[in-house]
């Protein structure tokens, strides 16, 4: 599968074109949290961007964990119930049902992650639970079997994206030849990394 390495510049640039998608639609969470690792790199450009725009939210970063790589991504993903999740301890001492609440993600592929919270948070808030949650993406997989359309995302795609912060899993040329802004990191650390 061909890889689409993703500038960091323009994960920052779509993150705010994401809160700006926010709130145009009139959408003003109480609580926002980004799913760690790549929703919370977006996460904090969204909260940011709400915030200059008069929009205050609670936000927090919580943790799910089920990423395999490329191979066993799609099998590890198939259902919600073989994903754990890490951190809803604040969310749930302060949660109410009248709050809304937006989870952020870098690339919503299956849907299992946020799928995964959201049934948590279910079944330990209980009556506490938001009414309105929301979900807020940057790229968007429509063609994947997915549990439930993000309410709000700026790109479709159905490419292998490698995000600004991903470096495990590829050679130290293909590290060269798509981040050159790393060139002289990598170059001086090749000597760590020489099986690569």
């Amino acid at each position: 599968m061909d890889k689409q390495f993703i500038a960091a510049d323009n994960l920052l640039r779509d993150s705010f074109k994401l809160a700006v998608k926010i709130y145009e639609s009139g959408f003003e969470p109480d609580f926002l949290v980004g799913l760690w690792r790549g929703g919370s790199a977006v996460g904090i450009a969204v909260q940011e961007g709400l915030d200059y725009f008069g929009t205050k939210t609670d936000h927090i970063a919580i943790r799910t964990s089920s990423y395999t790589g490329p191979d066993g991504y799609s099998q590890m993903v198939r259902k919600a119930e073989t994903i754990r999740v890490h951190g809803l301890k604040y969310l749930l001492e302060n949660l109410s049902s009248h709050h809304s609440l937006l989870i952020v993600d870098d690339v919503y592929s299956t849907g299992s992650s946020v799928n995964a919270v959201i049934n948590q948070l279910s079944k330990k808030a209980r009556r506490n639970l938001p009414k309105d949650i929301r979900i807020a993406t940057v790229w968007y997989r429509p063609t994947k079997k997915t549990l439930r359309t993000p309410d709000f995302f700026i790109h479709e795609t159905n490419e292998w994206l490698v995000l600004p912060y991903e470096l495990s899993g590829f050679s130290i040329k293909q590290l060269l030849e798509n981040r050159p802004e790393l060139s002289n990191l990598i170059n001086r650390l090749t000597p760590y990394v020489s099986s690569k």
